[in-house]
């Protein structure tokens, strides 16, 4: 039996991640600084928290690091934990970016002391790309990231490649796009569009108030990219790959969309506020998942419509 050791277990993708590789036979082993106490109703509503085993390891405290892969020798190591706000990120830089960096680098450095075969997969994030418009981007594309969020994320992007480089290290990035579903957390735009359109449509709410919808993204439902990192950490060689659909909708087509799933005017219960915007934003991305999808035989099953149309009737 693998182990696999996931870092952000108790987060959205770490759930489906999870339920991926118990499916397939793993033993999972979750970390959180202090498991006891830790928000695991994701792995509830999965009904998955039998299944895995959960330690209390701090990400900053790098021997706590270290006696987590000592004690748990896993085959698999899925780093997923972290800050995901790029709102807090610009709010608090000097806190998120550590945050984020630190960590990664001395899993990395650890696994390199140990001559380590253990395979190594980051949550790299497409914000690293900022703003390129009209550019198909891959993973050879440069990284020009325009929030303290992206920038971290590219720091651990270029640290995981230098790594397996430097150090012949099984370490890979997985490239995200935004991924949704029923366990995204609430204060992300799509949960805050869904559940306030509900609030419209059962009269504790006249309207939403939105920043920019003009943004274009690629989305995924969260089960599709879990699916894809299972196949990334257990590929037989250790390779970058962006996790994506090819498609890309404004978060104008997302609100209506699921209007029209509440039966309710977009017009007319939405509005947009100048103040909800970010200091700097990503327009438009496109991106091109040609690699994972020739290399690993990788594709999303669920398309935007379909991944709209399932939160709006988990919701209800």
């Amino acid at each position: 039996m693998k182990t696999a050791l996931i870092f952000g277990i108790t987060g959205q993708t770490g759930a489906y991640l999870s339920r991926e590789l118990l499916h397939a036979g793993y033993r999972v082993v979750g970390t959180s600084r202090n498991w006891s106490e830790s928000p695991t109703w994701r792995l509830e509503r999965l009904g998955l928290l039998n299944d895995v085993a959960g330690i209390s390891v701090s990400l900053h405290d790098h021997t706590a690091l270290a006696r987590a892969l000592d004690s748990t020798e896993p085959d698999e190591i899925y780093y997923l934990a972290g800050p995901s706000s790029v709102a807090r990120s610009f709010a608090e830089p000097t806190v998120s970016m550590p945050e984020i960096f630190q960590p990664v680098i001395s899993i990395l450095d650890l696994l390199k002391q140990r001559d380590s075969t253990s395979a190594f997969v980051s949550a790299a994030s497409t914000d690293c790309f900022g703003n390129q418009p009209g550019q198909l981007l891959s993973e050879d594309s440069p990284m020009r990231p325009v929030s303290p969020y992206a920038i971290a994320k590219t720091a651990t992007f270029s640290t995981t490649q230098n790594y397996r480089e430097a150090f012949n290290l099984r370490a890979s990035s997985a490239v995200l796009t935004n991924h949704e579903s029923p366990l995204r957390g609430s204060d992300f735009v799509t949960q805050k569009i869904i559940s306030g359109l509900r609030e419209v449509k059962g009269g504790m709410r006249d309207k939403i108030f939105l920043g920019n919808t003009a943004i274009g993204r690629d989305w995924l439902w969260a089960s599709d990219v879990a699916r894809a990192l299972t196949m990334i950490g257990s590929a037989p060689e250790p390779r970058d790959y962006i996790v994506a659909s090819g498609r890309t909708s404004t978060l104008e087509d997302f609100a209506r969309l699921a209007c029209r799933q509440f039966d309710l005017d977009p017009d007319v219960v939405i509005s947009h506020e100048s103040s909800l915007m970010r200091p700097l934003e990503i327009e438009r991305t496109s991106l091109d998942p040609s690699k994972i999808k020739r290399e690993l035989n990788w594709s999303p099953e669920v398309s935007f419509e379909n991944l709209v149309s399932r939160l709006v009737q988990d919701s209800l």
